[in-house]
C-alpha cells in the first residue's frame, strides 16, 4: 500500500494507491510518494519517487513457507485380484490423466488414492464396467456430523425438531430416538447433520422447542474393526463394497438372506473356513485385525515406564496369610495380658497378707473389734 501526499492550497491528503504504478497527476501539483506515511520526504520537487509494492518483492532471505497438503476430497479404492498392474496402470492414466491418481500396494489389495472429484467417479465407473472386486467408503462430501441431543422429550416429533434445527442454520439427514432394552424411548435423539462449515456451532444450542437440551458428539464404543455384511470381510462396509458376496453362515457366494443352510447342519466360516459364522468375534481373523488395531491406538508409555516396571512389585497377601497373621497378633495380645495379671497378682497377694496379720494383731490387743 502506497500513500500519496499532497501539498495543495495549504492542505495535506492521504490517499493510499490501490495500484504498483501512479496514476497521472498533474504537473502542477507537488507530488511525493513513500511506501510509509511516516517516512522522511525528499525535498527534491521535480521527481517523483515510486517504490516496487511488496507484494511483487521476493526477499532472498525470508525462508520459503511450507504449503501443507490438505485432506483428500475422494476417498481411496481398494482393489482385488489385479493380475497385470501395468496394464491396469494404462488404463487409469487414459481414464483420468497421469496426475489423476496414486497407488499404494498391499498383500491383499491396490490402494488407489484419486486426486480429485472427477477422477475417482471415473475410476468407479471403470471397475463396475468391467466388474472388478473392489470396495471404497463414503466421500468426505457426503460424510454426516453425528450428535446426541438430550433432555428433549421421547414424544417430539422429529418433523418439529427438523424445524427447529433448519431455523438456526443446520440441516439434519436423520434423527433416531434412542431406546433402552426394554424398548423403551428415552428423552435422547441421535441426529446426523449434513456437512457444513457451521457444524460445531450446534453445540452452542441450549435451548430447542423451549425445552432446556444439551448437545454433545456421541460417546464412541470400541467394539472393534467394521464387518461388511456383504464380503464379511472387516475394515469397510457393504455400502461401497462390490466384492463378491458371501454367506455369513454356510462361507458360500451368495447372500445370506438367500442362505437355505439347516441349522443342525455346521457353519462354516467365510474368513477362517473353520465350523462357526463369519461374524464370531473369535475367529482368528477377527483377533488378528483386533490386535493390530489396539495396537494403532496404544497410548505412548511413560519413559520412565520400563523402570518402573524393572521394580519388584509387593507381593499381595492371600486370604489364608491375611488370617493367619490377624491371628499370630491376637495370641500376642492375650500372652500380653496374662504376663500383666500375673505381675500384679504377684504384687497384690503379699499385701493382703500383710494386712491380714496387721488386722489379727489388732484384734488380739482389743485395739479394734472383730
Amino acid at each position: 500500500m502506497l500513500f500519496v501526499i499532497r501539498f495543495k492550497s495549504c492542505q495535506v491528503q492521504y490517499s493510499g494507491l490501490l495500484s504498483d504504478k501512479p496514476s497521472q497527476i498533474d504537473k502542477n501539483t507537488k507530488v511525493f510518494v513513500t511506501p510509509n506515511r511516516y517516512a522522511v520526504l525528499n525535498t527534491d520537487e521535480d521527481k517523483v519517487l515510486t517504490t516496487p509494492s511488496a507484494s511483487t518483492t521476493k526477499d532472498p532471505d525470508r525462508p520459503p513457507q511450507k504449503v501443507h497438503n490438505a485432506k483428500p476430497v475422494a476417498p481411496p479404492i481398494h482393489i482385488k485380484n489385479i493380475s497385470n498392474f501395468s496394464a491396469f496402470n494404462t488404463i487409469l492414466k487414459n481414464i483420468t490423466g497421469p496426475n489423476g491418481y496414486t497407488c499404494k500396494s498391499t498383500p491383499s489389495y491396490l490402494i488407489v488414492q484419486p486426486t480429485d472429484k472427477r477422477s475417482y467417479n471415473a475410476i468407479i465407473d471403470h471397475l463396475h464396467e468391467t466388474n472388478a472386486s473392489f470396495h471404497s467408503f463414503s466421500p468426505p462430501s457426503l460424510r454426516t456430523y453425528r450428535v446426541v441431543i438430550k433432555n428433549l422429550h421421547s414424544s417430539t416429533l422429529h418433523t418439529d425438531i427438523t424445524s427447529a434445527l433448519t431455523e438456526l442454520g443446520h440441516s439434519d439427514k436423520s434423527i433416531y430416538n434412542a431406546k433402552n432394552r426394554n424398548n423403551c424411548p428415552l428423552p435422547v435423539f441421535f441426529v446426523d447433520i449434513r456437512q457444513q462449515d457451521n457444524n460445531n456451532d450446534i453445540h452452542d444450542i441450549t435451548s430447542l422447542l423451549n425445552t432446556i437440551v444439551k448437545i454433545e458428539k456421541p460417546i464412541k464404543k470400541r467394539r472393534g474393526p467394521s464387518q461388511c455384511h456383504n464380503c464379511q470381510d472387516y475394515r469397510h462396509t457393504k455400502n461401497y463394497c462390490s466384492h463378491k458376496a458371501r454367506c455369513v453362515k454356510c462361507g458360500e457366494n451368495h447372500q445370506t438372506i438367500e442362505c437355505t443352510k439347516d441349522r443342525n447342519s455346521p457353519a462354516k466360516c467365510a474368513l477362517c473356513a473353520k465350523d462357526h459364522t463369519a461374524n464370531f468375534k473369535g475367529c482368528p481373523a477377527f483377533q488378528s485385525i483386533f490386535k493390530k488395531s489396539a495396537q494403532m491406538f496404544q497410548p505412548v508409555k511413560d519413559p520412565d515406564y520400563h523402570s518402573q516396571q524393572s521394580q519388584p512389585k509387593a507381593k499381595t497377601k492371600s486370604y489364608a496369610e491375611a488370617t493367619n497373621n490377624q491371628n499370630k497378633i491376637t495370641e500376642q495380645i492375650s500372652n500380653t495380658f496374662s504376663k500383666l495379671i500375673s505381675n500384679l497378682s504377684s504384687l497384690i497377694n503379699p499385701l493382703i497378707s500383710l494386712l491380714t496379720s496387721v488386722l489379727n494383731t489388732l484384734i488380739a490387743k482389743d485395739i479394734i473389734s472383730p
